[in-house]
């Protein structure tokens, strides 16, 4: 044994070596086979071109290399009709040059490197035709080309003119064309090409029109040293400026400027013009029109704006509306005031048009008018009388109304657009009750009804009975004065129809009064929807505005206020009559717009709220601020005037935003929702995942309860059907519809207790950032059962810490996995939930009872002690609500009318009364 490990210790290789087969050996150490050198090439090309007597002299020199020794052969030159070789030579020797029909080749031994020398002639004048030569290509080369004297060569490499550098061609190209041709003219003999940009801007004042203009050119090629505008509408105060100006001449609508010195680069030029504009409330003026002359190419820009109160409407076909911020730097800062309208031209010159200056010219008339003065007078066989006197008042610039009683009557409530008012006493007796501005509309100021209510006291009334019943004086004329006179009960008239002012029937002023007439219930609730209306149009509430006109319109209301308010909201949604005013229309835009500078902030903000989540990469949260000031921005974009893009061009850019963000949101959805399927295919069997989180589903979960549990009966899970994907365990014996019809209540921890909801992880195999949101049951006792043997569910509580939320998660068995896990049993069966619905009635039903009668003592001795009305007289009827007095109609009803009653007049009317001695009753 011993001998035998020595023998195998001596054949063992040394240390350091390794085994392999002999043919694996032989493979690695077999010398590698010779690569096979290169095919010699043509390493440069030097060509020469000089004109002789019937054609042009060629000569060439081509260099051929090659690694050791080869032999090489190309066509020298393709066929070209009349080309004779003169001399050929391959190094030293005469080189070996074939000519046929199809050209020349050449061929020859190469041995590291060798030149091959030609001289031939070519046929053919380049001054008149172009000579085309194919000739043997090369890796690089150059070409000199003589023309004759007059004229400068032309030469086209592949096709393409080849340029010269210090007159010498690089190309070592197949094909060449060369040509004899007219030299270029020096850079100061060329024409100049010059390149122009005009930027307008137009102020619109109250009584002229100012211009500022920017001319730029910009010369590309040459020189010029005078530039010259065509205009058309500027004023002849017109003044140009600027550098190296050295005047400029005006000749008609043709403006020469003439320069100190010429100009190769830039010349920029400033001119100011005005000019008047009529007092008239529409005039025309045209659109100021500059075009640069004897230029390559221009571009012009005009802005509009105004700092007084006249509108300016364009009228310019050919121009583009764009946004102001787009204008070019050179189209920047030429106006004051506010900007309107922003437009582009491209071309040489600029197409004419026309601005519409609508100035809004108030109409003469005093500062506030009453459409309709309603009184509703009830006397007393006392002496008494309660007036409510109701006038529906157009205020244009008024501060407040002056209103003097009449002797005997005092003022014991004011109200002012249906809100209660605080009037001032003068001296002289009378009050100052402050007003509103009216809301101004297309077809006219809305009226605002101001009601005052006064009780007064005179002499007690006779059997029979003349007296006068003076008015309320108010300093602002009124169109109609109507009242209706309720006598003393008992009383009869003895004025008739014609008498005075006596009417049967009252025929004016009921389109004021929603055709309910003044003074009743329904005219007063359809006057609170009316004032709701024109709220809602303050705060620029469109959509509820035009709700209340048509519920004013479903109770049968109409009147003129309801129109004029309608063509307001008509006008904001782009539904106006080219018939009304157009400086009206406008008004009521732009005052829109200025009150809706709150939206304006909220849309910035909601934009850099939008901004700063996609920064941070919550592009769900991105696109729904996204949607939200798309939102605002389209009721911002109702109120643009029409030449006006400001807001579009926001609202485009913020949509374009919208649909970069969804498309990103939507990417993210999927690509999470996969790996949850992924993640979910391998542990469960039969189950099937949703993410809840990702979708944005207003509201909440709702817990149907009124399930009887059935005993020992095994806990299921509820499935939520979503065409194959949810976050809920499903159960395995569903129907075939994928639902289970039972009710839930909330997941076990053991058989002992019920009521416990874990939320897991956001996904599998993710750690939860936040902590687990649990119901402790040491935190909260278990509440009373609805139903015996139904639990009602609890709300979730946080858990004091991530510790505390484990073991209640591991010991109801729910994974991280999972979003939320609901655990539910059978649900009842239809003859036990009618069962539980009746005793729940029955029992609601006997506390209620026992209740009533339980405080009914107590209301009938409140009411006997309360209550004035002992005999067993029915309880009169109340129709005061705070200050708005509706007046009793209890006796007879008198009518009078009276037309146009100047501002501060007195009116009374003859009340001419008797007591029948026996009544018809």
């Amino acid at each position: 044994m011993v001998s035998l490990a020595l023998a195998l210790a001596l054949l063992a290789p040394p240390s350091g070596t390794a085994e392999i087969a002999g043919e694996r050996h032989r493979e690695l150490t077999r010398p590698p086979a010779e690569a096979a050198a290169p095919a010699p090439w043509v390493e440069r090309r030097e060509l020469s071109f000089a004109p002789v007597e019937g054609g042009v002299q060629l000569r060439g020199r081509w260099t051929i290399r090659s690694f050791g020794t080869g032999w090489f052969g190309g066509r020298l030159f393709a066929a070209t009709p009349g080309l004779r070789v003169v001399s050929a030579r391959w190094g030293a020797a005469p080189a070996a040059l074939r000519v046929d029909d199809e050209g020349g080749t050449v061929a020859g031994r190469v041995q590291g490197s060798v030149e091959l020398t030609v001289e031939a002639f070519v046929p053919g004048d380049p001054a008149r035709a172009a000579l085309a030569l194919q000739l043997l290509p090369a890796v690089r080369g150059s070409i000199v080309a003589t023309a004759p004297a007059g004229l400068a060569a032309a030469l086209r490499v592949d096709g393409a003119d080849s340029r010269a550098i210090r007159d010498r061609h690089w190309s070592g190209a197949q094909a060449l064309e060369l040509s004899f041709v007219t030299p270029p003219a020096p850079a100061a003999d060329r024409p100049p090409v010059v390149v122009a940009k005009v930027g307008i801007g137009l102020t619109v004042g109250d009584a002229d029109l100012r211009g500022r203009a920017r001319a730029v050119w910009e010369v590309r090629q040459g020189e010029i040293s005078t530039v010259e505008l065509q205009t058309a509408g500027l004023g002849g105060d017109l003044e140009v400026v600027g550098a190296n100006v050295r005047g400029f001449v005006r000749e008609g609508e043709r403006v020469r400027v003439d320069l100190q010195a010429p100009v190769r680069d830039r010349v920029e030029l400033e001119l100011r013009w005005s000019a008047p504009i009529g007092r008239a409330a529409e005039t025309r003026a045209g659109l100021p029109t500059i075009a640069p002359v004897g230029v390559f190419h221009s571009e012009v820009a005009l802005q509009l704006a105004r700092d007084g109160e006249v509108e300016a409407v364009p009228d310019a076909p050919g121009w583009s509306y764009v946004a102001a911020a787009t204008l070019p730097a050179w189209a920047q800062g030429l106006v004051e005031g506010t900007a309107t309208a922003a437009l582009v031209q491209g071309g040489s010159q600029a197409t004419g048009g026309s601005l519409s200056l609508l100035r809004f010219v108030p109409l003469e008339g005093p500062p506030m008018v009453v459409d309709v003065a309603a009184y509703t007078i009830a006397t007393s066989r006392e002496g008494r009388a309660l007036v409510r006197a109701h006038y529906e008042l157009r205020n244009e610039r008024a501060a407040h109304l002056r209103l003097t009683p009449p002797p005997g009557f005092k003022v014991i409530g004011v109200r002012v657009g249906g809100q209660t008012a605080a009037p001032a006493r003068a001296k002289d007796g009378s009050w100052i009750v402050p007003l509103l501005r009216s809301v101004e509309t297309v077809t006219g100021l809305l009226s605002f009804p101001v009601e005052v209510i006064l009780l007064g006291e005179s002499s007690e009334w006779h059997r029979r009975e003349t007296r006068e019943l003076r008015l309320p004086t108010i300093d602002a004329p009124i169109a109609v004065s109507r009242l209706t006179l309720h006598l003393p009960p008992g009383y009869r008239s003895r004025k008739q129809p014609g008498d005075g002012d006596v009417v049967a029937a009252f025929t004016r002023g009921e389109g004021i009064t929603y055709g309910l007439g003044v003074g009743e219930v329904g005219a007063a609730q359809a006057d609170a929807v009316f004032q709701d209306a024109v709220q809602a149009w303050m705060r620029n509430d469109f959509s509820a505005a035009q709700d209340k006109l048509d519920a004013l319109r479903g109770m049968g209301a109409k009147n003129e206020n309801i129109a004029r308010l309608q063509s307001n909201l008509d006008v904001v949604a782009g539904k106006s009559s080219g018939s009304q005013d157009m400086s009206l229309q406008r008004r009521v835009r732009e005052q829109a717009k200025a009150r809706a500078y709150a939206d304006v902030q909220a849309q910035a903000a909601l934009k850099k709220q939008a901004e700063e989540e996609r920064a941070r990469g919550d592009y769900a949260a991105s696109a729904s601020s996204y949607e939200q000031a798309i939102a605002v921005g389209d009721k911002l974009a109702q109120l643009e005037q029409t030449e006006s893009v400001e807001q579009k061009t926001t609202n485009a850019a913020l949509a374009e935003d919208f649909r970069a963000v969804q498309t990103k949101s939507s990417g993210v959805k999927q690509r999470r929702r996969a790996r949850k399927i992924g993640g979910k295919a391998q542990t469960s069997t039969g189950s099937s995942v949703y993410d809840f989180d990702d979708d944005a589903v207003a509201g909440s979960f709702t817990t149907p309860t009124g399930g009887t549990a059935a005993a020992n009966q095994p806990p299921r899970v509820a499935k939520v059907p979503v065409g194959g994907e949810g976050e809920f365990e499903t159960s395995a014996d569903a129907g075939h519809d994928g639902l289970v019809d039972e009710a839930p209540v909330y997941g076990e921890r053991d058989a002992a207790s019920a009521g416990d909801v874990a939320v897991g992880a956001p996904g599998a195999g993710q750690e939860a950032e936040k902590p687990a949101v649990v119901t402790p049951p040491q935190q909260m006792p278990a509440p009373p059962p609805d139903v015996a043997g139904t639990p009602v569910p609890r709300e979730p509580m946080p858990a004091n810490s991530v510790e505390d939320a484990e073991p209640l998660r591991a010991a109801s068995g729910v994974t991280r996995n999972f979003a939320e896990v609901v655990v539910v049993q059978r649900r009842a069966t239809l003859k036990e939930r009618v069962a539980a619905g009746r005793a729940r009635r029955a029992e609601r039903q006997q506390t209620l009872d026992t209740k009533f009668k339980a405080e009914a003592p107590k209301r009938d001795e409140a009411d006997s002690k309360d209550s004035p009305n002992l005999g067993g007289m029915p309880t009169p009827e109340v129709h005061a609500s705070a200050l708005s007095v509706v007046v009793p109609a209890v006796g007879e009803a008198v009518r009078y009318q009276r037309l146009l009653l100047p501002a501060g007049a007195a009116y009374a009317v003859e009340i001419s009364a008797k007591e029948p001695l026996i009544a018809k009753e």
